[in-house]
């Protein structure tokens, strides 16, 4: 796929699904999905009990969250690190997300992905 070579509407049409899967998954409590997307050496970094104890920690206060207009995509020599600005069910002011993709055996995965609130 050479994801690295694509123009940025070709890259926003690639990782867009992607991230709103995770967010999907994140909001609806499903450990399973948002890690389906990570690539297979971080996905034991995140057990399901740290996914629920983090759920925990900011699911009443901020609620569910979307992904929308991608801010910056940046392009590293083996990444692409890519933000959004998210928002939240529970808050008026938006949020950013920040996801590290890379591409593994022609499959785009994601290498790190954190929320900024």
């Amino acid at each position: 796929m050479e994801l690295l070579k694509k123009n940025e509407l070709e890259i926003v049409d690639i990782v867009t699904p992607i991230a709103k899967s995770m967010a999907d998954a994140w909001s609806n409590d499903d450990y399973q999905s948002f890690i389906g997307y990570f690539e297979d050496s971080k996905k034991s970094l995140l057990t399901e009990d740290d996914f629920k104890t983090q759920r925990s920690w900011v699911a009443d206060e901020l609620g569910s969250y979307s992904i929308h207009k991608i801010q910056t995509i940046h392009k590293n020599p083996d990444n692409l690190v890519i933000t959004w600005k998210v928002s939240f069910s529970n808050r008026r002011e938006l949020g950013l997300g920040i996801y590290r993709f890379k591409e593994k055996y022609n499959e785009i995965v994601v290498s790190s992905c954190i929320y900024f609130h």
